[in-house]
């Protein structure tokens, strides 16, 4: 990856796109969120993977074969093969864990939530306990200690497994890109480059999850689902659509934090925090600015920016070049 991937101050603004499997928008109600099937390795599925059969259950919970299904057994009984019934690429369907292939990226998922989970407890326990008989709480803090540190290890292993060589080459040859960090943004991301849009359907104890097909997304679509997409703030009494087209906040949360390791390490992504940060350091605010002024005095048009203000926005710029580097990882590793 060459320097001439790096963003520059006027596309820190660039316009988010959200796609189908076709290639159409979605609306702005974004209601299909961006999550990935993918087979351990990163390679892409094929339609048949993709695709599984519908499964109904009956009044006990267990799972009922699809009409499709009893007639392919009973054809195999009477002629020793079933038929082969091609998928219908275009038809909705349920997930199902029994049909659905292993994917991975679910228990890197699931891996960076427990790291999160157990690294969160310790610190609470810790700052409860900071004036207290360490004693007597001491096999507990103890207990904290092992626990998160088992998660990490679970976490690495399964980072190690899963994610493609692309990604991990990346994030062994630029400074800054944390093992620990990269996987948990992984575990909340999936695949860079490949998504597959999932939303609910019905309601309460009806409501079930569909699946649609999985699709090649731009890096625009990449940078507004993870949150770095059109600038923008949550309003009070905003809408649900609204909250969605803002991106995943945990993993702008993550995405920032990844900026700032990359910002205190000597390397490329450093070189571009500080390029910015000189591109910015005479701007002013074109309309009134509220990260700028005190709480309810909205700095005023034509106020220059704050040091916070160039300092968040440099920091925005390195984690969407960070997103981009991922993606063109991908992409060429699919050889697209």
């Amino acid at each position: 990856m060459t320097a001439s991937h790096l963003l520059t101050v006027s596309q820190c603004g660039a316009d988010t796109q959200t796609g189908t499997a076709d290639g159409h928008l979605l609306p702005t109600d974004h209601r299909r969120s961006d999550t990935h099937t993918r087979r351990v390795g990163g390679h892409l599925l094929t339609v048949s993977h993709a695709s599984p059969e519908i499964h109904k259950r009956g009044a006990d919970g267990h799972l009922l074969p699809t009409d499709q299904n009893v007639r392919d057994t009973q054809d195999a009984l009477v002629g020793g093969q079933p038929p082969v019934v091609p998928p219908d690429p275009t038809a909705k369907h349920l997930l199902c864990p029994i049909c659905e292939p292993p994917s991975g990226w679910v228990e890197l998922r699931i891996t960076a939530d427990l790291f999160a989970r157990a690294q969160a407890e310790r610190i609470a326990v810790n700052n409860l306990l900071r004036t207290s008989d360490h004693d007597l709480f001491g096999p507990i803090v103890a207990n904290l200690k092992e626990t998160e540190r088992l998660c990490k290890l679970a976490l690495r292993r399964c980072y190690r497994k899963v994610v493609p060589a692309s990604l991990r080459n990346l994030q062994k040859t630029e400074a800054g890109l944390g093992e620990d960090s990269f996987a948990r943004i992984l575990g909340h991301l999936g695949d860079p480059l490949i998504a597959t849009p999932h939303w609910w359907e019905g309601t309460g104890s009806n409501r079930v999850l569909m699946q649609g097909e999985p699709y090649v997304r731009t890096v625009s679509q990449l940078w507004q689902y993870c949150g770095h997409g059109r600038p923008g703030r949550v309003s009070k009494g905003a809408s649900a659509a609204e909250l969605a087209a803002l991106g995943s906040p945990t993993l702008k949360m993550l995405v920032h934090l990844q900026a700032e390791w990359c910002m205190r390490q000597q390397g490329r992504y450093r070189n571009l925090y500080a390029a910015i940060r000189q591109a910015v350091e005479n701007k002013v605010h074109s309309v009134p600015c509220v990260r700028c002024g005190p709480s309810g005095k909205p700095a005023i048009e034509g106020t220059p920016w704050s040091a916070g203000h160039q300092h968040a926005h440099a920091l925005r710029i390195v984690g969407k070049e960070i997103l981009r580097d991922m993606w063109l990882a991908r992409k060429e590793e699919e050889g697209l």
